[in-house]
């Protein structure tokens, strides 16, 4: 069925809160992960995650760890769309707790673990005045109503997103010798998707003050109506002169007595308020001027049909969606240790979660975004509806190097496959262009057997292009640095700290918005930053 053509847009297929990690996969999954970033060849109880293979190095017994992370992210959207009230957009996004839950029981030869963590998302979103791709559509209403007399705007807007990923992961991890150990598990991802927000008191500015936008086009359609009516009335009643006198002009016709001069005045006047000028008039046949009032009779009722169509968009709207998926991710790693045990290499790889996610829509609350030629309303949220929600595979390499009894280096590579997933695209139409990748690099010095202090630096690499782009589902190349340090209150008992901040690359891209036919260039530039701070503990029960 043909769709028309709409005046509000899309505000989001899905929204990413990955805070470090690829586009749509979380890496900070512990405390020690946030006190210096290169984690990828521990061999401590955050291994469960990191690097699962070197659980092998674990004494025997049960080893647990706790992570709670709280973090901030600042988002800012700055357009230059020209019809727009503001050119700047604020949102802030939340996680008061992030949790990482790891458990392995080591014997022998033999790890087995169990983890539990956000592997994705897991913050709140929210934007109080609406963004951009919400409000351009409002804006464009004063070029396209400019000749009713409109020449501003207003609307109250706000828009939440929540997303997490949940993740449980089992598996084994085997030592092959003293240098090499390897591992094979799963993880189980169940993925929630929830988007609030309205869109309400949709004004536009006319001489005679600010006026509901639905309340002006229902006025104006109602105006446009009355208008075809009289067209259509016209041109009934020109039946006669069309059918005796069709080839004539008006004034042929009163020169042969059939009008006279009100009655032809009436008729060139109809035509006069449609548009036509007089010369135009003057030279109508009697035929011509019935097919102008027809013309003006469908122009006019047509004009009403949109307006009243357009006046649906304009009413006041709410979203409440939420949306559901699960996936499976086999995961295989090995470790190497060299130089006795001075060097440790981990090597992990994630295959890709295959995730489609269903709406659940509360009846009325998809968010209209149009209507079908029999007046349907079609949502942007329909209940039952379907979307990728892929989670990329992940490679990651990374290396521990203890340069003196008290000081340990680490480093680490991961990279996204993003462009196999589903949401990606395929060919010329792909979002992506390259693979993310992260460097990580860290540092641990012990103080004393109680206490060690470290840090770490990451460099985050993006590879989605234009197409990714939007003022939601942007991501940006970041560069992060972390502080912190670990307290051991027994050989069984340690405490992580930590806190890291991240500032992303401003990336601003080239846009076009269709305006009645005419593309307006305009601009739109994202902004992030992020603040984590997180406390841990790790403990054991040895056998």
């Amino acid at each position: 069925m043909k769709k028309r053509i709409l005046m509000i847009s899309c505000l989001i297929l899905a929204t990413s809160f990955a805070f470090s990690g690829g586009i749509v996969t979380n890496y900070n999954q512990s405390a020690a992960y946030i006190r210096m970033f290169a984690r990828d060849a521990t061999t401590e109880i955050d291994a469960v995650f990191y690097n699962p293979a070197g659980l092998t190095k674990l004494r025997d017994g049960w080893h647990f760890s706790f992570s709670g992370q709280n973090l901030t992210q600042t988002r800012t959207v700055n357009s230059t769309f020209p019809y727009l009230n503001g050119a700047d957009f604020e949102g802030e996004a939340k996680v008061p707790i992030f949790p990482s839950f790891y458990t392995a029981y080591k014997k022998g030869k033999f790890a087995f673990s169990f983890g539990f963590n956000p592997v994705g998302g897991g913050g709140t979103a929210t934007y109080n005045s609406g963004l951009p791709t919400m409000e351009i559509p409002f804006s464009t209403l004063v070029p396209k109503l400019a000749a009713l007399g409109v020449t501003g705007y207003s609307a109250n807007m706000m828009f939440k997103g929540y997303s997490v990923n949940f993740g449980f992961q089992g598996g084994v991890s085997y030592e092959i010798n003293e240098n090499i150990s390897v591992f094979g598990g799963l993880r189980y991802v169940m993925a929630s998707t929830t988007y609030e927000g309205y869109v309400k008191d949709v004004k536009v500015t006319t001489a005679a003050g600010p006026v509901r936008a639905d309340d002006f086009m229902n006025g104006v359609a109602a105006q446009a109506t009355a208008g075809a009516t009289l067209a259509t009335n016209a041109s009934i009643g020109m039946n006669p002169l069309v059918a005796n006198f069709g080839t004539l002009t008006f004034a042929q016709v009163e020169e042969a007595g059939y009008i006279d001069p009100v009655t032809r005045a009436t008729l060139e006047g109809g035509l006069l308020q449609f548009g036509f000028t007089q010369a135009q008039i003057d030279g109508m046949s009697m035929t011509i001027a019935q097919a102008s009032y027809n013309g003006a009779a469908q122009n006019l009722t047509s004009q009403a049909t949109q307006l009243t169509a357009s006046a649906v968009l304009m009413a006041d709207q709410v979203a409440d969606v939420k949306q559901t998926g699960s996936g499976v991710t086999p995961i295989l790693g090995a470790n190497l240790s060299f130089l006795e045990n001075n060097l440790n290499i981990g090597i992990k790889y994630e295959f890709q979660t295959n995730i489609e996610v269903t709406n659940e829509t509360a009846a009325g609350k998809g968010f209209t975004i149009g209507l079908t030629e029999t007046g349907a309303k079609i949502e942007m949220f329909p209940n039952g509806a379907k979307t990728n929600a892929d989670m990329p595979a992940l490679l990651s390499i990374g290396f521990e190097y203890k340069l003196s009894d008290p000081l340990k280096f680490s480093a680490g590579y991961h990279t996204y496959f993003d462009g196999k997933a589903g949401w990606a695209g395929t060919g010329n139409t792909s979002k992506i262009d390259k693979n993310s990748i992260e460097l990580a690099a860290g540092l641990e010095y012990k103080i004393s057997d109680k206490l060690l202090i470290s840090g770490g630096y990451l460099r985050t690499s993006t590879g989605a292009n234009a197409l990714y782009m939007s003022d939601i589902t942007h991501t940006m190349s970041s560069n992060s640095g972390s502080i912190g340090g670990a307290y051991n209150v027994s050989d069984a008992l340690r405490i992580n700290f930590g806190i890291a901040y991240t500032k992303y690359v401003t990336a601003t891209y080239d846009k076009t918005y269709n305006l009645s036919g005419t593309n307006v260039s305009y601009k739109e530039s994202y902004g992030r930053d992020n603040l984590t701070i997180a406390i841990g503990i790790d403990f054991s029960v040895f056998k």
